[in-house]
């Protein structure tokens, strides 16, 4: 079974969609999470870059409960887990675990206390940041270029969650940021959502030296399902024609942020407009195999696993319609000579084993 490092469903469940159900319009729901054999989906709490400060952290809490409403709701079927022991526990029953992150630092509104309220949570995973800078940490997307990595705040809030046992995840985190977080912390770390440099020159990815250096330290990398983190030519073709599509996502998300009904129409009315532009344009579903490929030739199979940003991306690779797609995914692994030993690591293995490393 799959463990997916990462998704955005949450804005469905918040608008009141229940994803127990057959749901067109998400990538993420129950049957097709039983189809693809997902055994357990991070589900992420997002905090957009627009959201005021000062209401960061409680609309990051009012994501969590939003979770755990849809974690709770089917006991037959899904289940709260937090640890690694929960996780082979639960795939073990054949239900599907449903662990907590929350993406962007901002959410903490510089409150370690607040960190710490996120552990009790349950909450698992921190991204560091999202597409814009904050105070203490430099994003990969940041306007006015790289500012520097960590400041002394930034490298406490790793430090505490090294005690917390919460993943540092270094997706949408600039170099300097990366190379700040490698220093400062004493766990494995995961970039729960990204693809290889090398293949697709997207800053939101890592290059070589960053997967040799995340690797070295039992870290993983989650690759992501998204067509411009994976295909160069999509990637400046979404650039060229979609920029101001994202500008207005960005204005959605700071005009409509407390109508969740309302921006989850956007959304998907957005997503829509940019699958448009690029329907020209397609990535086929084996390029995801190829940034695999490139991971395990430069750093091992122990680094690879799968965080595919359903539900947070605009468009998927050809063939795709949401988390259904994995035994899709898996059989072209094979074909490509990957031992069944080999991908029982990157379907789950390797991240359970980051995993246990925070649970103690």
């Amino acid at each position: 079974m799959i463990v997916d490092l990462h998704c955005d469903s949450v804005k469905f469940l918040e608008a009141g969609v229940d994803l127990r159900q057959p749901s067109p319009l998400s990538h993420v729901d129950l049957p097709r999470l039983e189809k693809g054999r997902v055994g357990v989906q991070t589900f992420a709490a997002f905090v957009a870059p627009s959201v005021l400060e000062a209401e960061s952290y409680p609309t990051a809490v009012k994501m969590l409960d939003a979770i755990d409403r849809f974690a709770f709701s089917d006991p037959e079927r899904l289940v709260s887990v937090e640890t690694a022991a929960d996780c082979r526990r639960t795939m073990a029953q054949g239900r599907i675990g449903v662990l907590r992150a929350v993406e962007n630092g901002r959410a903490i509104n510089g409150s370690l206390n607040n960190l710490e309220a996120f552990r009790k949570r349950g909450v698992r995973i921190l991204t560091l940041v999202h597409s814009r800078h904050e105070s203490w940490v430099a994003s990969c997307t940041g306007k006015g270029g790289d500012p520097g990595g960590l400041t002394p705040f930034g490298k406490k809030v790793v430090e505490t969650m090294n005690d917390l046992g919460i993943i540092v995840d270094v997706s949408h985190s600039a170099e300097s940021t990366f190379w700040d977080v490698i220093k400062t912390s004493r766990r494995p770390i995961i970039a729960s959502h990204s693809c290889c440099y090398s293949l697709c020159a997207s800053p939101r990815n890592l290059k070589d030296e960053q997967i040799r250096a995340l690797s070295d330290i039992g870290g993983v990398v989650g690759v992501c399902f998204f067509p411009a983190f994976l295909d160069d030519a999509y990637r400046q073709a979404m650039n060229e024609r979609c920029g101001d599509i994202f500008e207005a996502i960005s204005d959605m998300e700071r005009k409509r942020g407390a109508d969740r009904r309302r921006l989850l129409e956007d959304y998907v009315r957005l997503n829509h407009k940019i699958a448009d532009r690029l329907s020209d344009l397609t990535v086929p579903l084996s390029r995801i195999v190829d940034h695999v490929d490139h991971i395990v030739q430069v750093a091992g199979e122990d680094c690879v696993a799968f965080g595919s940003d359903f539900d947070g991306i605009s468009t998927l690779p050809e063939g795709v319609s949401g988390c259904d797609a994995y035994p899709l995914l898996l059989e072209l692994l094979r074909k490509r000579g990957y031992t069944e030993q080999t991908l029982q690591k990157m379907r789950a293995g390797n991240f359970l084993r980051l995993l246990e490393a925070h649970d103690g």
